[in-house]
């Protein structure tokens, strides 16, 4: 596996892209299974190391062990399972229905990688929004080159280290570290296509350096996730998910739980219950804390002058809030009411522990409040009435939703996953997750007995009358014949 830095400037990464391209036909037109082979020793390793991971995505990312084994660990071994148990079928060619005009021929549908594939991904889940596009590219029969966050240092040796002893091909999967410099120089390689994990910001710049070499891109971007809690829903249970999925890897996951809407008969009682879970709260680097600390500087002082807007507009902090001997990264799951539509928090991205609240009166209220967002990428329904949860959740400008569950959805590999508006294009996950690194293509064949069709030169009046007479009955049946009298 090829592993370089930006230290050898363009010349590497022309050197990465040579190795990939010279990889690329023996490996894809290796059997699917072949290539599964090699995802599973992936598969087998994650778990090997398990323990190992679980630190490292402690250290640099500030995750609780449970957040680093479900939300990375769990979530990445079982998207490879699920390729290694359906990426045959759904990859295989299917034959298709001919229309009878074309009676005689057959028809099939095949699936063909794209060829280099480049993945960017971010920090925030490493291996999770790292490795499940780059093993259904892989899957797929594409060879890629991934460019891990710069920001984690540690985890990428530890990456480098479990690709190479899953015994990829030279040139299959590579590695490259670097950062913004980097991206651009690998667009400039011209890959065959990209897959961007990250901020909606840095997803418009990769987009506009793709399209000049016309290259096709997925974007999973940033998120601005409502949750709706309705009149008949269970307090407790809304409460709880509200809590966890704020504040989760301190909120900063892409389909976090940003804006709450809850209704006005249940507001108060929603808010208490909110309000204690988020008290009993844990938050330290110990081992068993509930909720660990930020990944980033920067981060923290974005959360900390959304945090300081909503209060200079009239917002409350009914729980955790700033002290003055606040320490970064540590920043404590807070709780806000009085928030309107004009304050930071209710508009641009947190990724950050921040739980904003808002009462609403009717459904179409609570639709309209959580469609007036620029992002899509998920939201979540309370409801007993399940009817009424899908029936919301159909109106709803979201890439997923979750009805009476929160943020877990994600996880389900037999769902697609991703977003609209500015929450991006494309997807991953699931069958649709693996075509996506493939293109489709049509095969239409005949016998070629005869010598010629009947609408081939050269034209003829017979012909031409034959050919209006089929179209006649296939496609006009109740159509009276125009009377030339």
């Amino acid at each position: 596996m090829e592993n370089r830095t930006l230290a050898g400037g363009v010349y590497a990464l022309d050197h990465i892209m040579s190795c990939a391209r010279k990889a690329l036909p023996a490996w894809k037109a290796m059997p699917v299974k072949a290539r599964l082979h090699y995802l599973g020793r992936l598969r087998m390793l994650l778990i090997r190391d398990m323990d190992e991971w679980i630190e490292l995505l402690k250290i640099e990312c500030g995750k609780t062990p449970m957040d680093a084994l479900m939300s990375d660990i769990y979530t990445t071994v079982d998207a490879i399972a699920y390729y290694e148990k359906h990426a045959s079928r759904i990859l295989r060619s299917r034959r298709v229905r001919t229309p009878l005009v074309f009676i005689g021929s057959k028809s099939y549908r095949t699936y063909e990688p794209f060829g280099v594939l480049s993945v960017i991904a971010p920090w925030n889940f490493p291996l999770q929004l790292a490795l499940i596009p780059v093993i259904s590219g892989l899957a797929a029969g594409n060879v890629v080159l991934l460019k891990p966050s710069e920001k984690l240092p540690q985890i990428n040796a530890k990456l480098i280290n479990t690709l190479q002893e899953a015994g990829f091909p030279k040139g299959v999967c590579s590695v490259i570290q670097g950062g913004r410099e980097t991206v651009e120089h690998l667009i400039e390689m011209r890959p065959d296509k990209i897959f961007f994990t990250g901020g909606s910001e840095a997803g418009r710049n990769v987009l506009q350096r793709a399209a000049a070499h016309f290259i096709p891109c997925d974007m999973e971007l940033s998120g601005k996730d409502p949750m709706i809690v309705c009149d008949d829903a269970s307090i407790e249970r809304a409460a709880r998910a509200a809590v966890w999925g704020a504040f989760l890897h301190s909120g900063q996951v892409c389909v976090s739980v940003e804006r709450v809407y809850v209704h006005a008969s249940i507001y108060d009682e929603f808010v208490r219950n909110v309000v204690i879970q988020t008290n009993s709260l844990s938050q330290s680097a110990d081992e068993w804390a509930d909720v660990g600390a930020m990944t980033t500087e920067e981060g923290w002082h974005r959360v900390k002058e959304q945090l300081e807007d909503a209060v200079l507009k009239g917002a409350s902090v009914q729980a955790g809030g700033l002290t003055a001997d606040a320490i970064i990264p540590i920043f404590p799951p807070t709780v806000l009411t009085g928030v309107t539509n004009d304050m930071q928090l209710m508009k641009e991205e947190t990724f950050g522990p921040l739980l904003p609240i808002m009462a609403f009166e009717t459904d179409e209220e609570a639709i309209a409040l959580a469609n007036q967002s620029d992002y899509g990428l998920s939201a979540s329904i309370f409801t007993s009435n399940l009817s009424r949860g899908r029936s919301i959740a159909n109106r709803l400008e979201t890439g997923s939703c979750a009805i009476n569950d929160v943020v877990r959805h994600i996880s389900n590999m037999n769902l697609p996953f991703g977003g609209v508006k500015q929450s991006g294009f494309g997807r991953t996950h699931g069958p649709e997750g693996l075509l996506a690194f493939c293109q489709s293509k049509a095969i239409m064949m005949k016998s070629g007995r005869k010598p010629k069709q009947i609408n081939w030169y050269p034209y003829k009046q017979d012909s031409f009358e034959s050919i209006k007479k089929g179209l006649r009955m296939l496609y006009g049946r109740g159509v009276k014949k125009e009377d030339n009298t």
